[in-house]
Order: C-alpha cells, then structure tokens, then sequence
C-alpha cells in the first residue's frame, strides 16, 4: 500500500496532483504523518462520513486532543459523538439552525452584510478577510451566542489556533495551548453569568436546555461553544474569501451574477466543491473493515480527503475547471454527509449568499492585489489568511 506525505505539496497544482494520484491507486492509501488510512475517491470518502456504525467520529477527539495539547473541550463536543448520544445533542441546538431560525435570522444577516459590504467598497483598497469575510459571521456568531462584542476581536486568533491543533508543529503548540485556557476562562465565565441571569441567547438555551430529564452541566455546555464558536465562523469565513479569489480570478461570474441573483447560489456551491473549506473527515474504524478492497484493522485512523472526492473525475466532468451551474454541482461533500452533515451549513450558505448579494451590485471587478495567497496555515481549514484586494466600485 502506498504512503502519501500530505506536507509535501508546497503549490495548490502539486497538492491536486498528489490527491490525483491518491484517487488511482487500487483501494486506500496511507498517509504521513498522520499514519492512517486515506480514502481519496468520492463514494469511499462519501461511505466514511456517511456510515457511523463502522466509521465512528471519536476520531475527531483523538485529533483535537494530542498529547502535547491535553483536555480539550471541543473532544466531548457534539461533532466527536456516535449515537444515540449525538442524536440528543444535535436535537437542543437543531432548532436555531434549522430553517425556521435562519428565517428569523436573516433580516439580520442582510442588514450586517450591507453595511460591510457598503464600508468596503468604499474604502477599496481592503484585507477582504478583516473587511468582510472572517467579520460577517463572526458578528453573527458572537450574537447569536449573546457574547460581549467588545471581544469579537479575539475571535479571530482563536478560531485560527483552534483551526490548526490537528496538524500543528511543535513552535504552534504554545500558542494553542494559551488559546484553549483563554477561552475556557471566556466561556466559563460567560456560563456563570447566563446560569445567574438567562437571557434571549444560545448560551442560555443551551444552560436552559434537559437531555433525559437533566441540565446540561457546565463542561458539556463549554464543549458546545468550543465547537459552536470556531465553526459558526470558520467555513463561512473561508467559503466567503474563496468565493472573492474566485470572482476575480473568474471575473465573467461577477457579471452573471449582477446580471441575474440567482447566479449567487450556483456560484457559492461551485466554490464550495472547488475549493473546499474543510479539507478532511476524521473517522476510527469500529471493527474490522474492508473498503475499496482494502483491509482496515479496527481502531484504526481513518481520512476522508474531501477536497480530493471533490474533484474526483468519475463523479464530476472536467473536475478541474471551476463550472457553476455543473451537472451534480451541488453533490459535493464539503458539508459532509449523514448524521454529521454540518451543523451550520444552511448558515454558512445564507450568510455567503447575502455577503455576495450585498457586493457584486456595488462593485464592476475585484481585484487581488498579489497573485500570491497567504493561505491558512495547517491542513485541515483551507481559505485565505489575509486577502489584500482592490474593489473597483461600480
């Protein structure tokens, strides 16, 4: 069985060769420096995400708590549970992001993604990331949360550190580790004070909320906000910046979608195949397995390459060519698939439409500034760092 090094690609061409190469192999591959198993083709990555009684998602707790970091909450978190645990879970937070609370929210959203938006186009020449991208939903989180906007600020550097625990090298660790004790010490404290006074929040419901007749502790009530902070803010953040790097390196898409909205929405689903903000599915084995014709030992790690079923040819035509609107366009697995389809997905997918519907009737082209992007360090999170760009108005 072939051995993959996923650090080796230093270019986006090399990194889509190397998954190329992945998906011709006869059955899984394993990878470095992880030691696990790699599944690189759509149905195999699709099989993995989708069936949880052999592909158990404690995986991601094994990856957000290595041994150089210690306790984490985001490892007791809704995301690293099988059921039925995770059924009870995901039913006390179903209700805000499911679609009668995005309809309550969207009123809001817009009104957040014209007033960026018009501040941005305005100023012109902008960090697309710090102006738009990572601020939207990271306004949306924090209020929805009913955190102090005062600490918005911070979100950022925490949502970047958490972002990279599963692929860290040794000079990061520090940093990470401040991260999690800063926010532990923010969100304990933030917990206290909704269980002294509720409010009209998500920390409260979730302080409010009984599984089987019992509250909530305080420690499972953390491991929901480390997970519910990061992710209300990650793949929206990465989805709206890849979208911009997208529009000016595909300027026609910018007319279509001035010319007709709807163009919006087969955009963003297009980026999201292409360019894929979550990059990997972690998953264990439960038993003994076979996939692909491959042999795969229980307690075994195991990878879904996302972004390489993706661009998986027997899927998708001209995989490689950014195509909005394709046949099977929105069949992509960056939300995932099954039980852990993405929690936020309706979310990330309004708050990106109602980014765009907000600039492109204010802008004729966007502009990079480098054709260098600064890329997210680590692997597992995939979308621009920084993005300095000229936003020529109309």
């Amino acid at each position: 069985m072939q051995t993959y090094d996923l650090f080796a690609p230093t270019t986006d061409a090399e990194r889509l060769d190397l998954y190329a190469r992945m998906r011709g192999e006869p059955g899984l591959c394993r990878i470095a420096p992880f030691g696990a198993y790699a599944a690189a083709r759509y149905e195999d990555v699709r099989a993995i995400q989708k069936d949880a009684q052999r592909f158990s998602s404690e995986a991601l707790a094994v990856s957000a708590a290595p041994p150089w970091l210690g306790p984490n909450p985001v490892a007791q978190s809704l995301v690293t549970r099988d059921p039925p645990r995770h059924t009870q879970l995901r039913a006390l937070v179903n209700r805000a992001f499911g679609p009668s609370g995005m309809a309550r929210l969207e009123a809001q959203v817009r009104r957040e993604a014209e007033t960026l938006a018009e501040a941005a186009v305005r100023q012109r020449e902008v960090d697309f990331v710090d102006a738009l991208s990572f601020v939207l939903p990271r306004n949306i989180i924090g209020r929805m949360l009913g955190l102090e906007p005062s600490t918005f600020t911070e979100f950022k550097r925490w949502s970047v550190n958490m972002g990279l625990i599963s692929s860290a090298v040794p000079e990061q660790h520090q940093g990470i580790r401040d991260t999690v004790k800063e926010m532990e010490a923010y969100l304990g404290d933030v917990i206290a004070a909704r269980r002294r006074q509720p409010g009209d929040d998500m920390v409260s419901d979730l302080v409010r909320a009984e599984v089987e007749g019992q509250q909530l502790t305080d420690a499972e009530v953390l491991s929901f906000l480390f997970l519910l902070l990061p992710a209300g803010m990650e793949t929206t953040a990465q989805l709206i910046g890849n979208a911009a790097i997208l529009l000016a390196r595909f300027p026609e898409h910018l007319e279509h979608a001035r010319a007709d909205k709807a163009h919006i929405v087969r955009f963003l689903e297009e980026v999201l195949r292409y360019e894929p903000p979550a990059q990997f599915a972690f998953r264990v084995a439960v038993t003994d397995v076979e996939l692909s014709g491959t042999k795969v030992p229980a307690g075994s790690l195991v990878m879904g390459l996302v972004a390489s079923a993706n661009r998986d040819e027997r899927v998708f035509e001209q995989p490689d060519r950014f195509l909005p609107g394709r046949d099977k366009g929105t069949q992509h697995l960056s939300f995932g698939h099954g039980i852990h389809f993405c929690l936020g997905a309706q979310l990330a997918r309004m708050e990106a439409r109602l980014a765009l519907e907000a600039l492109v009737p204010r802008i004729r082209a966007v502009e990079l500034r480098s054709p260098d992007i600064q890329w997210l360090p680590g692997l597992t999170i995939h979308g621009p760092r920084t993005l300095p760009v000229d936003l020529i108005p109309v």
